[in-house]
């Protein structure tokens, strides 16, 4: 049962694992993401992993469907530089235990595939394989 909303399902099980122990995953655990705000840790996270191409301000309108009350581009880089690389990588980590194997492509999950003109899959060569 590896479907779109299984995945989405268990992404956001896991940033909510992550934002329960954000203490951990912030520069300054005493003052980083404590008070409510419209850019809170969760939210930020999950428009990391959602931005796109365009610029931050566009895809932050994007992303909070272009309401009046989007956070500015600058709002969103200091809240930004607040998170550890750290939380990155443990969300990855908790995301890729949290789902089940997958058919393989040549020895490797794929989750997503760039749909864009010009976008090809191509093979990984056998020395960066495990």
């Amino acid at each position: 049962m590896n479907n779109f909303n299984s995945l989405r399902k268990n992404l956001n099980h896991c940033i909510k694992i992550l934002n329960n122990s954000r203490s951990l995953f912030v520069e300054n655990p005493n003052t980083d993401f404590i008070r409510n705000r419209k850019l809170d840790f969760s939210t930020v996270i999950n428009n990391i992993i959602c931005l796109e191409a365009g610029s931050l301000k566009d895809e932050l309108l994007k992303l909070n469907d272009y309401s009046i009350d989007t956070p500015t581009a600058s709002a969103f880089v200091q809240a930004r530089n607040k998170i550890k690389i750290d939380a990155f990588k443990s969300l990855f980590d908790n995301f890729n235990k949290k789902t089940s194997k997958l058919k393989t492509y040549k020895g490797y999950r794929l989750l997503a595939v760039d749909g864009s003109d010009g976008a090809r899959i191509k093979s990984v060569p056998d020395k960066w394989k495990n």
